[in-house]
């Protein structure tokens, strides 16, 4: 039967869609549709005079792709994807507006993948009057599109989505949220290993009983913060879920080795110091999110290589336990004591010292008239969209804390918005937006809240809607990330209005530049904001960031996630960091036969690996030859290399790398080529360039003319390529293999064979010398320039 909503004589309405309520308000909500789906289309309709009575319609949860249209002061939003939890949720509720996420329409007209949504133009009304569950309605005069839907794809069965409705209410489908759920992890634990009371204890390396135990901690931890951002869905302008999956699994490949650098140069008191930075100072990136990010996202990226299959359980597993004792002195720095995660404290985040508090509540102004109140709550959504913006839709640009008590029965939370971060490429150089700015929301005695901080900075209340009971703020100016706290700036109204027009203007600019990279870019950049972002602000407080830029990488993606790319983005991140997210799966534990080198049975996996890399594609036998296997464990271990995803075989016979063979390769090179070996071959390498340059020619001109002195100047060539190749020979014997196979073709071309010499695909000489540039470009590390030939 249908529902039908009549309003006036003329409108009447019908429930189209069901979803979830972002925050609740007693108010229906009308507005006309406007289904938004690329950037594109944002950005036209921002170009709109008036877009005030517009409720958008959107796919994904995401924040940064309605940017604009949240700065545009839009009626409503609804999506069809995601959850009040999410970014896109919580910006809806800083702005004031109404949303209804996750919507399943009935009728409405089919988008160009085939979903139901309301048409463009048609009066819809949002009931967001109850939590968690919201409606839509349209009037009923609206076009219904009654054709059959071509399917996509499966869709999902009612017990697949039985399932994940289980795993988002409790972890494992056994432990809750909240702090009933911190209960039952904490009592499996029998060390202390998330506690820091004992300052001696800090001093030692950690066992694996204490990391594994933290490790199950923060899986459950991890999902009572994020589980349900998890079912965000896609935006339509960052692909988050692939750079997601790039940057958690650089983080597992770069992290130990930075914060061991870090801790070497600074020692154990000088990270306790460092921790303690975010107690001393607002603005700062020493904060929970980022604690908690490097403590968690080493092992969630170590589970993301073994899912890859990059490596096995084994491999560097040590090297979590090193890397999670030095994020321990940290944290003693910025809790001094006690238990390091909100979750284990009832979710209270009282990390400025208290002297901060004084001076805010010295500081405030009230929100008592409601001109102040629109000011404040305009500057505070423009601010917080732009932290997001900046920082490609992660949480790393906004950092929640508190409540802080007051002494007559209220509270304040704080929140760090950071709007200029100079390491990433794409912000603006020349803005005009400080470092950062944090804001200090008052609370009066009897406030109606329930409030929780988790451990990613982020604060939930009930009422979800909070920002009806603040009644003071205080407002402070961060000029840069190093400014002295002497030198913030208290803003009033006016200096409120001043910088969220800077935000509105750097962010619509920001949106430009984002919408117009590629999505390599966007993934590249992305992820970035995780690998460096994490650990950035402690690389700073160390004095190492220029260093670790340079010597490190600290701002590259690994070379071995970089080599997976097209893996990673070919719908598996998209698939794998939702379920990791859900089910806790990427808390591998550190078994007790880690080990760093490589395993014995990998030594033959890369010989053949490097043989394909080199060679680009072959056969089954030419990589016998190439790398010294034999044929039938050649087969073997190309067998299991396609099983794996690691390489592709092309008509039966051509077998080449995929993304992650290749990130797999570049792994077991790195352990099975020490530096000295790669110095040793560069001198050789300097070496080949002459005759390389030589031979080139030669080549060139046996295509073009066939000289009569060719079989000469061949020779002289060869001689010379002998004697590198013995220097070579003498660091590694595989390269002797090379001198066998070139004296062959050598020899068939003296003896009259002329395809010998340039034919291709035929192991001519120029076949077997490509692929001896290649080896030694491989081998060394070295990308192909102008240079090389």
């Amino acid at each position: 039967m249908t529902n039908v909503i009549e309003t006036s004589p003329s409108v009447e309405y019908e429930v189209v869609g069901n979803g979830q309520t972002v925050y609740e308000s007693p108010d229906p909500v009308e507005g006309v549709a406007q289904w938004l789906e690329t950037p594109e289309d944002v950005m036209a309709f921002v170009a709109r005079d008036d877009v005030s009575d517009v409720i958008v319609i959107v796919r994904g949860g995401t924040t940064t792709f309605l940017t604009m249209a949240l700065n545009a002061g839009i009626r409503g939003v609804v999506t069809l994807q995601g959850a009040p939890e999410s970014h896109l949720g919580i910006l809806c509720r800083e702005y004031g507006i109404p949303a209804v996420m996750s919507v399943s329409f009935s009728k409405g007209v089919r988008t160009e993948r085939g979903e139901v949504v309301p048409a463009n133009g048609v009066r819809l009304r949002l009931d967001v009057s109850t939590r968690p569950s919201g409606t839509v309605s349209a009037t009923t005069d609206a076009p219904v599109d009654d054709s059959e839907v071509v399917s996509a794809g499966p869709g999902m069965s009612p017990e697949q989505l039985a399932q994940i409705m289980t795993l988002l209410e409790k972890f494992g489908g056994v432990v809750p949220h909240g702090s009933e759920g911190d209960a039952i992890m904490q009592a499996e634990m029998s060390t202390k290993v998330l506690y820091v009371d004992d300052d001696e204890d800090l001093r030692r390396d950690l066992t694996r009983e204490e990391v594994n135990e933290a490790i199950r901690y923060y899986t459950w931890n991890e999902w009572d913060a994020l589980a349900a951002r998890a079912t965000e869905g896609e935006s339509g302008l960052i692909p988050r879920q692939e750079y997601e999956a790039t940057g958690i699994a650089s983080c597992w490949f770069t992290h130990p080795t930075w914060l061991r650098a870090i801790e070497d140069r600074v020692g154990i008191d000088g990270m306790i110091e460092i921790g303690r930075v975010g107690r001393r100072e607002i603005g700062s990136k020493i904060n929970m999110l980022h604690l908690w990010a490097i403590a968690c996202a080493p092992s969630f990226g170590r589970g993301i290589a073994l899912e890859l299959g990059l490596h096995d359980l084994d491999f560097r597993a040590d090297r979590i336990r090193d890397t999670f004792g030095i994020v321990r002195r940290i944290y003693k720095g910025l809790w001094e004591s006690g238990p390091i995660l909100t979750s284990m404290k009832e979710y209270k985040a009282e990390v400025l010292d208290r002297d901060w508090i004084d001076r805010f509540e010295a500081d405030k102004v009230s929100l008592a008239d409601e001109e102040s109140r629109q000011a404040f709550q305009r500057y505070n959504g423009a601010a917080e969209l732009m932290a997001f913006l900046l920082h490609f839709d992660n949480r790393l640009g906004v950092s929640d804390h508190g409540p802080y008590p007051l002494p007559d029965g209220g509270f304040v939370l704080v929140r760090d918005a950071f709007l200029n971060e100079p390491a990433w490429s794409w912000n603006n150089p020349d803005s005009p937006l400080p470092w950062s700015v944090t804001t200090a929301l008052f609370f009066p005695a009897g406030t109606p809240l329930d409030v929780q901080v988790v451990d990613i900075s982020t604060v939930f209340t009930t009422p979800a809607n909070y920002l009806p009971y603040v009644s003071d703020v205080a407002v402070y100016t961060r000029p840069t990330w190093d400014a002295p706290m002497d030198t913030i700036t208290k803003l009033d109204f006016e200096g409120m209005r001043k910088l969220r027009a800077d935000c509105e203007t750097e962010s619509a600019a920001l949106y430009g530049r984002i919408a117009a990279m590629s999505k390599r870019e966007k993934v590249e950049a992305g992820a970035l904001t995780y690998s460096a972002g994490f650990v950035i602000s402690v690389a700073r407080a160390s004095g190492m960031y220029d260093e670790l830029v340079r010597d490190y990488g600290l701002t590259k993606i690994h070379p071995v996630i970089a080599a997976s790319y097209d893996t990673i983005v070919s719908g598996v991140a998209s698939e794998m960091i939702p379920r990791l997210f859900l089910t806790g799966s990427w808390g591998n534990p550190v078994p007790e036969s880690a080990r760093d080198e490589i395993a014995a049975g990998d030594v033959p996996v890369f010989a053949v690996l490097h043989a394909l890399a080199v060679r680009g594609f072959a056969t089954a036998e030419q990589v016998a030859d190439s790398s010294g296997v034999s044929l039938a464990e050649v087969q073997a271990i190309l067998s299991a290399e396609v099983e794996a995803s690691h390489a592709t075989l092309a008509r039966d016979v051509l077998y080449a790398l995929t993304g992650t063979g290749r990130g797999k390769y570049l792994l077991l090179g790195e352990v099975s080529i020490d530096g000295e070996t790669r110095e040793r071959v560069s001198v050789e390498y300097e070496r080949f360039l002459a005759p390389n340059a030589v031979f080139k020619q030669l080549a060139s001109d046996w295509q073009t003319g066939k000289p009569a002195d060719a079989v000469d100047r061949l020779s002289d060539v060869h001689s010379t390529a002998l004697d590198i190749l013995g220097g070579l020979t003498a660091i590694d014997g595989r390269f002797d293999r090379y001198s066998v196979r070139l004296t062959g073709a050598a020899d068939r071309f003296r003896g009259g064979d002329e395809s010998a010499l340039t034919k291709p695909m035929s192991e001519s000489y120029h076949d077997i010398w490509m692929e001896l540039h290649e080896d030694l470009l491989a081998t060394t590390g070295r990308e192909r320039n102008e240079a090389d030939g």
